[in-house]
Protein backbone atom coordinates (compact mmCIF):
# COMPACT_ATOMS: atom_id res chain seq x y z
CA UNK A 1 0.00 0.00 0.00
CA UNK A 2 1.72 3.22 -0.85
CA UNK A 3 1.79 6.42 1.71
CA UNK A 4 -0.71 8.25 -0.27
CA UNK A 5 -3.80 5.23 0.16
CA UNK A 6 -2.84 5.04 3.45
CA UNK A 7 -3.67 8.71 4.10
CA UNK A 8 -6.70 8.13 1.80
CA UNK A 9 -7.77 5.51 3.84
CA UNK A 10 -7.21 7.37 7.23
CA UNK A 11 -8.85 10.15 6.25
CA UNK A 12 -12.03 7.78 5.20
CA UNK A 13 -12.03 6.54 8.96
CA UNK A 14 -12.11 9.70 10.06
CA UNK A 15 -15.06 11.57 8.04
CA UNK A 16 -17.32 8.95 7.60
CA UNK A 17 -18.31 8.52 11.58
CA UNK A 18 -18.14 12.36 11.39
CA UNK A 19 -20.60 12.54 8.49
CA UNK A 20 -22.99 10.08 10.00
CA UNK A 21 -22.67 11.72 13.35
CA UNK A 22 -23.53 15.35 11.18
CA UNK A 23 -26.17 13.50 9.67
CA UNK A 24 -27.95 12.57 12.72
CA UNK A 25 -27.58 15.97 14.17
CA UNK A 26 -29.15 17.82 11.47
CA UNK A 27 -32.22 19.68 12.31
CA UNK A 28 -34.95 17.94 9.81
CA UNK A 29 -37.84 19.83 9.14
CA UNK A 30 -41.11 18.07 9.99
CA UNK A 31 -43.52 19.74 8.62
CA UNK A 32 -42.02 17.97 5.21
CA UNK A 33 -42.74 14.86 6.79
CA UNK A 34 -45.46 12.34 5.92
CA UNK A 35 -48.29 13.26 3.37
CA UNK A 36 -49.89 16.81 2.72
CA UNK A 37 -53.01 18.21 2.79
CA UNK A 38 -54.94 17.33 -0.16
CA UNK A 39 -53.12 13.91 -0.28
CA UNK A 40 -54.21 10.65 0.73
CA UNK A 41 -53.15 8.97 4.08
CA UNK A 42 -51.75 5.33 3.27
CA UNK A 43 -53.71 2.14 4.63
CA UNK A 44 -53.58 -0.38 6.98
CA UNK A 45 -54.45 -3.13 9.01
CA UNK A 46 -53.17 -3.21 12.66
CA UNK A 47 -54.35 -4.87 16.04
CA UNK A 48 -55.91 -2.52 18.74
CA UNK A 49 -55.49 -2.71 22.80
CA UNK A 50 -57.85 -6.12 22.66
CA UNK A 51 -56.13 -7.53 19.57
CA UNK A 52 -59.03 -6.54 17.02
CA UNK A 53 -57.53 -5.99 13.66
CA UNK A 54 -58.47 -2.34 12.68
CA UNK A 55 -58.20 -0.78 8.87
CA UNK A 56 -58.00 3.03 8.30
CA UNK A 57 -61.11 2.46 6.86
CA UNK A 58 -63.11 1.48 9.54
CA UNK A 59 -61.76 3.92 11.84
CA UNK A 60 -63.03 7.03 10.70
CA UNK A 61 -66.46 8.45 11.75
CA UNK A 62 -69.19 10.39 10.23
CA UNK A 63 -66.65 13.51 8.73
CA UNK A 64 -63.16 11.80 9.53
CA UNK A 65 -60.94 10.81 11.46
CA UNK A 66 -58.42 12.13 14.06
CA UNK A 67 -55.12 10.08 13.60
CA UNK A 68 -52.23 10.48 16.26
CA UNK A 69 -48.82 9.18 16.06
CA UNK A 70 -47.09 8.35 19.59
CA UNK A 71 -43.78 7.59 20.36
CA UNK A 72 -44.35 5.47 23.59
CA UNK A 73 -46.82 4.69 25.81
CA UNK A 74 -44.92 2.54 27.96
CA UNK A 75 -41.61 5.90 28.57
CA UNK A 76 -42.77 8.65 27.15
CA UNK A 77 -44.23 11.30 29.43
CA UNK A 78 -45.89 13.99 27.28
CA UNK A 79 -47.43 10.86 24.45
CA UNK A 80 -49.22 9.16 27.61
CA UNK A 81 -50.47 12.91 29.14
CA UNK A 82 -51.70 13.54 25.88
CA UNK A 83 -53.69 10.58 25.54
CA UNK A 84 -55.64 11.74 29.11
CA UNK A 85 -56.28 14.66 27.23
CA UNK A 86 -57.52 13.26 24.15
CA UNK A 87 -60.01 10.82 26.21
CA UNK A 88 -61.09 13.90 28.16
CA UNK A 89 -62.41 15.57 24.66
CA UNK A 90 -63.30 12.29 22.85
CA UNK A 91 -67.34 12.79 23.67
CA UNK A 92 -66.45 16.40 21.75
CA UNK A 93 -64.81 15.32 18.95
CA UNK A 94 -67.74 12.27 18.33
CA UNK A 95 -69.54 14.91 18.11
CA UNK A 96 -68.07 16.48 15.33
CA UNK A 97 -68.59 12.99 14.16
CA UNK A 98 -64.49 12.62 14.48
CA UNK A 99 -63.28 9.44 15.42
CA UNK A 100 -60.22 9.08 17.19
CA UNK A 101 -56.87 6.15 17.12
CA UNK A 102 -53.48 6.09 17.87
CA UNK A 103 -50.72 4.42 16.26
CA UNK A 104 -47.37 3.83 18.26
CA UNK A 105 -44.39 0.53 17.86
CA UNK A 106 -45.47 -0.77 21.50
CA UNK A 107 -46.55 -4.31 21.83
CA UNK A 108 -50.26 -4.92 21.85
CA UNK A 109 -49.95 -5.85 25.66
CA UNK A 110 -48.29 -2.63 26.77
CA UNK A 111 -51.22 -0.63 25.11
CA UNK A 112 -53.67 -2.86 26.97
CA UNK A 113 -51.95 -1.75 29.62
CA UNK A 114 -51.87 1.91 29.60
CA UNK A 115 -55.71 1.57 28.25
CA UNK A 116 -57.01 0.07 31.32
CA UNK A 117 -54.48 2.02 33.50
CA UNK A 118 -56.06 5.00 32.05
CA UNK A 119 -59.25 4.41 31.18
CA UNK A 120 -58.57 4.69 27.10
CA UNK A 121 -61.24 4.12 24.96
CA UNK A 122 -60.43 4.65 21.68
CA UNK A 123 -58.22 2.41 20.00
CA UNK A 124 -54.50 2.32 20.51
CA UNK A 125 -52.95 0.56 17.89
CA UNK A 126 -49.78 -1.73 17.52
CA UNK A 127 -47.02 -1.00 14.56
CA UNK A 128 -44.68 -3.42 16.15
CA UNK A 129 -42.25 -3.17 13.32
CA UNK A 130 -42.97 0.10 12.00
CA UNK A 131 -43.92 -0.48 8.98
CA UNK A 132 -46.69 1.85 9.18
CA UNK A 133 -45.21 4.06 10.56
CA UNK A 134 -42.46 4.05 7.84
CA UNK A 135 -45.52 4.03 5.26
CA UNK A 136 -46.25 7.67 6.62
CA UNK A 137 -42.72 8.63 5.98
CA UNK A 138 -42.10 10.01 9.91
CA UNK A 139 -40.04 7.43 11.00
CA UNK A 140 -37.92 8.79 13.55
CA UNK A 141 -34.39 8.37 11.39
CA UNK A 142 -32.58 9.87 14.37
CA UNK A 143 -32.40 7.04 16.06
CA UNK A 144 -29.81 4.57 16.63
CA UNK A 145 -30.83 0.88 14.86
CA UNK A 146 -29.37 -0.67 18.16
CA UNK A 147 -31.60 1.48 20.48
CA UNK A 148 -34.66 0.16 21.90
CA UNK A 149 -36.21 3.40 21.09
CA UNK A 150 -35.79 2.58 17.11
CA UNK A 151 -39.27 2.30 15.10
CA UNK A 152 -40.64 5.39 16.89
CA UNK A 153 -42.34 8.42 14.95
CA UNK A 154 -41.75 12.05 14.82
CA UNK A 155 -45.19 12.72 17.00
CA UNK A 156 -48.01 14.87 14.94
CA UNK A 157 -51.89 14.37 14.15
CA UNK A 158 -53.25 14.43 10.70
CA UNK A 159 -56.92 15.07 9.77
CA UNK A 160 -58.43 13.29 7.46
CA UNK A 161 -61.78 12.99 6.12
CA UNK A 162 -63.86 10.08 5.20
CA UNK A 163 -61.75 9.40 2.51
CA UNK A 164 -59.05 9.04 4.24
CA UNK A 165 -57.36 12.20 2.47
CA UNK A 166 -55.21 14.73 4.74
CA UNK A 167 -57.41 17.88 5.85
CA UNK A 168 -54.63 19.34 8.34
CA UNK A 169 -51.56 18.31 10.27
CA UNK A 170 -50.15 19.10 13.33
CA UNK A 171 -45.85 18.45 13.79
CA UNK A 172 -44.06 20.31 15.84
CA UNK A 173 -39.99 20.91 16.23
CA UNK A 174 -40.01 19.94 19.62
CA UNK A 175 -40.96 16.37 20.52
CA UNK A 176 -42.03 17.30 23.85
CA UNK A 177 -44.67 19.57 22.15
CA UNK A 178 -48.22 18.66 21.98
CA UNK A 179 -51.31 20.00 20.86
CA UNK A 180 -54.08 19.93 22.62
CA UNK A 181 -57.77 19.06 21.43
CA UNK A 182 -59.10 22.72 21.56
CA UNK A 183 -55.49 24.43 20.40
CA UNK A 184 -56.25 22.39 17.11
CA UNK A 185 -59.57 23.90 16.50
CA UNK A 186 -58.23 27.27 16.87
CA UNK A 187 -55.58 26.74 14.49
CA UNK A 188 -58.28 25.44 12.48
CA UNK A 189 -60.75 28.25 13.08
CA UNK A 190 -63.43 26.34 14.92
CA UNK A 191 -63.28 27.43 18.22
CA UNK A 192 -66.07 29.50 19.93
CA UNK A 193 -65.71 31.58 23.52
CA UNK A 194 -66.69 29.63 25.71
CA UNK A 195 -69.35 30.81 28.87
CA UNK A 196 -66.64 31.54 31.02
CA UNK A 197 -64.96 34.13 28.22
CA UNK A 198 -63.77 37.53 30.02
CA UNK A 199 -65.92 40.59 28.23
CA UNK A 200 -63.94 44.19 28.00
CA UNK A 201 -65.09 46.72 26.24
CA UNK A 202 -63.52 50.04 25.53
CA UNK A 203 -64.05 53.61 24.00
CA UNK A 204 -62.81 51.89 20.95
CA UNK A 205 -63.37 48.12 20.87
CA UNK A 206 -64.71 44.92 22.78
CA UNK A 207 -62.87 42.17 23.65
CA UNK A 208 -63.84 38.80 25.00
CA UNK A 209 -60.70 36.82 25.38
CA UNK A 210 -60.19 32.94 26.77
CA UNK A 211 -57.74 30.36 27.37
CA UNK A 212 -58.20 27.62 24.98
CA UNK A 213 -57.49 25.02 27.82
CA UNK A 214 -58.36 24.80 31.47
CA UNK A 215 -55.36 22.17 32.28
CA UNK A 216 -51.99 21.97 30.76
CA UNK A 217 -48.75 20.07 31.27
CA UNK A 218 -45.55 20.82 30.66
CA UNK A 219 -45.28 20.68 26.72
CA UNK A 220 -48.33 21.55 26.15
CA UNK A 221 -49.19 23.69 23.31
CA UNK A 222 -52.01 26.03 24.14
CA UNK A 223 -53.21 29.22 23.13
CA UNK A 224 -54.63 33.08 24.53
CA UNK A 225 -57.80 33.88 22.46
CA UNK A 226 -58.66 37.38 21.79
CA UNK A 227 -62.05 38.21 19.88
CA UNK A 228 -61.72 41.80 18.98
CA UNK A 229 -64.45 43.91 17.39
CA UNK A 230 -63.90 47.72 16.97
CA UNK A 231 -66.44 49.91 17.15
CA UNK A 232 -68.51 51.68 14.40
CA UNK A 233 -65.85 54.31 12.46
CA UNK A 234 -63.41 52.67 14.43
CA UNK A 235 -59.95 50.88 13.24
CA UNK A 236 -57.05 49.15 15.09
CA UNK A 237 -53.73 48.57 13.32
CA UNK A 238 -52.60 45.45 11.78
CA UNK A 239 -48.43 44.76 11.11
CA UNK A 240 -47.01 46.53 8.14
CA UNK A 241 -44.81 49.25 7.01
CA UNK A 242 -46.17 52.48 8.90
CA UNK A 243 -45.64 53.95 12.89
CA UNK A 244 -48.92 53.55 14.54
CA UNK A 245 -49.12 50.98 17.52
CA UNK A 246 -49.83 48.12 16.74
CA UNK A 247 -52.34 45.85 18.36
CA UNK A 248 -51.29 42.98 19.89
CA UNK A 249 -50.65 40.80 23.30
CA UNK A 250 -47.45 41.96 25.95
CA UNK A 251 -47.28 39.05 28.26
CA UNK A 252 -45.62 39.56 32.15
CA UNK A 253 -42.03 37.48 31.17
CA UNK A 254 -42.37 34.16 32.81
CA UNK A 255 -39.67 31.94 32.60
CA UNK A 256 -41.75 28.89 33.12
CA UNK A 257 -43.59 29.59 29.67
CA UNK A 258 -42.60 29.33 25.97
CA UNK A 259 -44.16 32.53 23.89
CA UNK A 260 -44.85 31.80 19.98
CA UNK A 261 -45.43 34.59 17.84
CA UNK A 262 -48.61 36.48 17.66
CA UNK A 263 -51.12 35.02 14.57
CA UNK A 264 -52.10 38.10 12.97
CA UNK A 265 -55.41 37.45 10.56
CA UNK A 266 -55.10 38.67 7.21
CA UNK A 267 -55.39 42.70 7.61
CA UNK A 268 -57.69 45.59 5.28
CA UNK A 269 -56.24 48.74 3.70
CA UNK A 270 -57.46 51.80 5.36
CA UNK A 271 -57.20 54.81 3.03
CA UNK A 272 -56.96 58.17 4.68
CA UNK A 273 -58.02 60.45 2.11
CA UNK A 274 -56.79 63.73 3.12
CA UNK A 275 -52.96 62.10 3.28
CA UNK A 276 -53.39 59.57 0.64
CA UNK A 277 -52.56 57.17 3.13
CA UNK A 278 -52.94 53.81 3.00
CA UNK A 279 -52.22 51.47 6.11
CA UNK A 280 -52.61 47.67 7.26
CA UNK A 281 -55.64 47.98 9.61
CA UNK A 282 -59.01 46.01 11.25
CA UNK A 283 -62.29 47.44 10.91
CA UNK A 284 -64.04 44.68 11.24
CA UNK A 285 -64.15 41.25 14.04
CA UNK A 286 -61.30 39.77 13.80
CA UNK A 287 -59.04 37.32 16.08
CA UNK A 288 -56.09 37.39 17.46
CA UNK A 289 -54.08 34.32 18.87
CA UNK A 290 -51.16 33.91 21.57
CA UNK A 291 -50.04 30.57 21.16
CA UNK A 292 -47.55 29.70 23.93
CA UNK A 293 -46.21 26.09 25.93
CA UNK A 294 -45.63 25.47 29.48
CA UNK A 295 -41.74 24.95 29.62
CA UNK A 296 -39.88 21.33 29.21
CA UNK A 297 -36.23 23.30 29.88
CA UNK A 298 -34.44 21.07 32.69
CA UNK A 299 -33.82 24.74 34.37
CA UNK A 300 -37.42 25.32 35.03
CA UNK A 301 -38.57 21.31 35.67
CA UNK A 302 -38.23 21.82 39.46
CA UNK A 303 -40.25 25.27 39.54
CA UNK A 304 -42.86 23.87 36.88
CA UNK A 305 -43.17 20.38 38.86
CA UNK A 306 -44.25 23.02 42.12
CA UNK A 307 -46.82 24.48 40.26
CA UNK A 308 -51.00 23.39 40.35
CA UNK A 309 -52.10 26.47 38.56
CA UNK A 310 -50.29 29.15 36.48
CA UNK A 311 -51.71 33.09 36.22
CA UNK A 312 -50.58 34.60 32.88
CA UNK A 313 -50.86 38.49 33.23
CA UNK A 314 -49.77 40.76 30.50
CA UNK A 315 -51.67 43.60 28.12
CA UNK A 316 -53.57 44.28 24.69
CA UNK A 317 -52.00 46.99 23.54
CA UNK A 318 -53.55 49.07 20.43
CA UNK A 319 -53.97 52.06 18.86
CA UNK A 320 -57.07 53.51 17.87
CA UNK A 321 -58.03 55.87 14.61
CA UNK A 322 -61.28 57.07 13.59
CA UNK A 323 -61.86 59.20 10.47
CA UNK A 324 -60.42 62.48 11.69
CA UNK A 325 -58.76 61.59 15.04
CA UNK A 326 -56.11 59.18 15.95
CA UNK A 327 -55.94 58.32 19.99
CA UNK A 328 -54.02 58.20 22.41
CA UNK A 329 -52.40 54.48 22.82
CA UNK A 330 -54.19 52.51 25.40
CA UNK A 331 -53.12 49.10 27.23
CA UNK A 332 -55.88 46.80 28.69
CA UNK A 333 -55.00 44.55 31.51
CA UNK A 334 -55.74 40.76 30.45
CA UNK A 335 -55.69 37.69 32.92
CA UNK A 336 -55.72 34.14 32.56
CA UNK A 337 -55.22 30.97 34.89
CA UNK A 338 -55.35 27.55 33.93
CA UNK A 339 -54.59 24.73 36.10
CA UNK A 340 -51.12 22.21 35.57
CA UNK A 341 -51.23 18.62 35.80
CA UNK A 342 -48.25 16.27 36.12
CA UNK A 343 -46.88 14.79 33.58
CA UNK A 344 -47.43 11.02 33.71
CA UNK A 345 -44.78 8.72 34.13
CA UNK A 346 -45.87 5.77 35.14
CA UNK A 347 -44.51 2.79 32.98
CA UNK A 348 -46.37 0.15 31.78
CA UNK A 349 -46.18 -3.53 33.85
CA UNK A 350 -46.36 -5.17 30.61
CA UNK A 351 -43.58 -6.55 29.08
CA UNK A 352 -42.13 -4.94 25.96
Amino acid sequence: MTRLTCWLAVALCLLLPAAASAQRGARIDVTRLGPQVGQAAPSFTLPDQAGRRRTLEGLAGDTGLMLVFSRSLDWCPYCKTQMVELQARLPELRARGLNVAVITYDPPAVLADFARRRGITFPLLSDAGSATIGAYGILNTTVERTSNTYGIPFPGTFLLDRAGRVTARFFEDAYQERNTVSNILVKLGDAEAPRAATRTATDHLTVTSWASDDIVAPGTLFSLVFDITPRRGMHVYAPGDHTYRVIGVKLDPNPLLVVRPMTYPPSEVYVFEPLNERVAAYQKPFRLVQELALSTSQAAAADVARLSSLTLSGTLDYQACDDRICFVPKSVPVTFTVAVRPLDRERSGAAR
